[in-house]
């Protein structure tokens, strides 16, 4: 049973709690869709290794192509847009990540 679904179990109250920590630049669509994969990530690693952090991003991208297909085979417009739409929000996140980094490694020169 993934984490995901034990958090859909939980009260009302605290189901509430859990609708306002998604948003545009991380929907819930994603975390239901990719529950399983999110799961099983070493986030731990990635905060801490640029490298492997943007491998992830990478492999997150490419799990979103994946539903993306599945969507399309299912005619299911709606949730194409809404993945289409999520895995925008999240590349222009990482492009303002990229600036930011190259800032701090310029001033650290």
């Amino acid at each position: 049973m993934t984490q995901w679904y034990q958090l859909q179990q939980l009260d009302s109250k605290y189901l509430e709690q859990v609708h306002q920590l998604y948003d545009d630049s991380f929907p819930m669509e994603i975390r239901q869709y990719l529950a399983q994969w999110l799961e099983n990530q070493d986030w731990e690693h990635a905060a801490n290794n640029v490298s492997f952090a943007t491998l992830l991003f990478h492999d997150l991208l490419s799990q979103l192509d994946d539903q993306f297909s599945r969507f399309l085979i299912e005619n299911n417009f709606l949730l194409q847009h809404n993945i289409r739409k999520s895995k925008r929000n999240l590349q222009v996140c990482l492009g303002s990540l990229s600036i930011h980094l190259l800032d701090f490694a310029i001033g650290c020169l």
